[in-house]
């Protein structure tokens, strides 16, 4: 193990252990529930082997069954479910039984689902801000994809009596279990997909009930599980030294996604409990601050994780010259109108909060360099990323030289590869878009099956693969100046996307290149002090380090 991998580890696990520790103080001890986790964790000691991607919908397509687990707060969970329902329309007609929706809400579901009422209405009508208060939007692309593929949903929830503790989920299950079953039975031939919390669908939870209700019937069913981020396997695999691991074969009949550090999936409902009105529990009464010592906080210290892996050292006030705002509190924006340096950034500020996106803006004040950070939301990747913009803008200093387009636009994409680099440092399991799934974006976009896709990202994507063309055809800057000139002088948003995804994809490979020792981290440090206002230095940077790690493997994304 290299002394990186084995202080990353520990980084993790330290996180960790501190998240579980807020979490139960938080909701407290509850006898049955700790028991129905220990039920669910029988199933998560070992695994049989590593697999992929095509071995897991192969499974999921020959099942009759599928339960799926969901960690209600992490996105990346709700993320994996649209991106196995994608893989599967075509091989199987499907009907999806969620969690999210109440099986008494059934005839509003349907409404919803055939456009007899509108998103407003049909949230208001199923009440469900208070029967379901996690994000929405985190649902709405796999409610969007049912809807234009004509896949029904089944809501499978009912109230449950928290103080009946075990006896209440169990009661839930064996509810749920109906649903289910006659959804098998009524619809021959169909794939039933459930996607539940984690705990439920351990197999002596609710694919007992549901099997034990179809022998009753004479009608068995094969069942598959998907389990996600089970925390007893992903340390098993550290301690293998094969922790980059993205799909688990754990046994014939059950799999599991590991698409999400520990210590951030918990982190995930630390984010909700803070920032929910509609949290099921009080807020914890440490975090009930502003400023530095709130919100703020995990991107300090992020920051300090970053400089503490990098080997960097910050000047001992820097952390105090950084503002950090959230969407609630846009009184920066007079700061923009006031300063004469950031003026220029109103458009590009406006379009990244429309978009969503976070950013670092630096400007001077009081003869000093002044730093401040947007987050659109509590996405850890997002603020990892910011910390690190931050802690490469202190180190490299002001920009005031003035440099030509095609150097501005190569200095972007370093900029972006470092804060891709960093939130991989944060997140291991973040994941760049690689040439290959660009490939495959667009051959679905020429054929028809990806009609979504709007003409910016296609736009996008051409680029990048004509970017990838042009690196295996020559390095001279002179013909990419050539074919790209337009992108380089431009200030729309393709063109910054274009930088942008070119800067992640290279991050990606860059961080296991280090990883692995195959890049030294005095590189890295230099490309974090200096400030690329040289003219083709960010170009040659860029070169270098595409030809160093071309050879890397990129771990597949599901």
């Amino acid at each position: 193990m290299t002394k990186l991998r084995e202080q990353l580890i520990q980084i993790q696990k330290k996180n960790y252990r501190k998240n579980v520790k807020l979490v139960r103080e938080s909701l407290g001890y509850s006898p049955g529930i700790d028991t129905y986790r220990k039920e669910y964790l029988r199933y998560l000691r070992d695994y049989e082997e590593i697999s992929n991607k095509t071995d897991l919908i192969g499974k999921a397509s020959a099942a009759d069954v599928i339960f799926q687990g969901d960690f209600h707060t992490l996105a990346q969970s709700q993320r994996s479910v649209l991106r196995i329902l994608r893989e599967l329309p075509g091989k199987r007609e499907i009907v999806l039984c969620l969690e999210v929706f109440h099986g008494s809400d059934q005839k509003h579901v349907d409404s919803f689902m055939s456009g007899e009422l509108s998103e407003n209405s049909f949230l208001d009508k199923i009440d469900y801000a208070k029967k379901w208060p996690f994000h929405w939007d985190n649902w709405r692309p796999i409610i969007s994809l049912c809807r234009e593929n004509g896949i029904p949903i089944l809501g499978i929830n009912t109230e449950i009596n928290d103080a009946k503790g075990i006896k209440s989920l169990r009661e839930r299950d064996r509810y749920s279990a109906r649903i289910i079953a006659k959804a098998f039975l009524r619809n021959p031939g169909k794939l039933i997909y459930v996607v539940d919390g984690d705990l439920h669908i351990s197999p002596n939870h609710l694919p007992k009930n549901v099997g034990q209700l179809l022998e009753l019937l004479d009608e068995p069913a094969k069942a598959f599980i998907i389990f996600q981020n089970a925390e007893s396997l992903y340390w098993k695999l550290c301690s293998q030294g094969l922790e980059e691991a993205d799909v688990l074969k754990v046994n014939e009949n059950m799999y599991c996604l590991m698409n999400t550090m520990p210590a951030n999936k918990i982190q995930s409902y630390l984010n909700w409990l803070e920032y929910s009105e509609d949290a099921y529990f009080p807020v914890h009464k440490d975090w009930e601050v502003d400023g530095f010592e709130g919100r703020g906080t995990m991107v300090h210290e992020m920051v300090t994780t970053l400089t503490s892996i990098f080997k960097l050292e910050l000047p001992a006030d820097a952390l105090q010259k950084l503002t950090i705002y959230y969407p609630d509190d846009l009184h920066f924006m007079d700061l923009l109108y006031e300063t004469p340096e950031l003026k220029g950034k109103l458009r590009l500020v406006k379009d990244k909060i429309k978009r969503g996106e976070g950013f670092l803006l630096e400007y001077e004040r009081s003869g000093e360099n002044t730093y401040l950070i947007y987050l659109a939301n509590s996405n850890i990747n997002m603020a990892a990323e910011e910390a690190c913009h931050f802690l490469n803008a202190v180190l490299r200093g002001p920009l005031k030289k003035p440099v030509s387009p095609f150097d501005h636009f190569y200095r972007n994409v370093i900029t972006e590869c470092l804060g891709f680099l960093g939130s991989k440092f944060i997140n291991e399991k973040r994941k760049a878009q690689s040439e290959n799934s660009i490939r495959r974006f667009l051959g679905k976009v020429k054929r028809g099956e990806h009609g979504r896709a709007d003409q910016e990202t296609i736009q996008v994507a051409r680029h990048i693969l004509q970017h990838f063309y042009m690196q295996r055809k020559t390095t001279e800057a002179a013909e990419f100046d050539k074919k790209f000139h337009i992108q380089y002088k431009s200030r729309s948003a393709i063109s910054r996307i274009f930088s942008t995804q070119l800067g992640y994809m290279l991050g990606e490979k860059l961080f296991y290149a280090v990883k692995r020792g195959r890049f030294s981290m005095e590189r890295i440090r230099e490309f974090f002090r200096d400030p690329f206002d040289q003219p083709m230095k960010a170009f040659n940077c860029y070169l270098e380090i595409s030809d160093r790690v071309k050879k890397v493997k990129h771990v597949s994304r599901l």
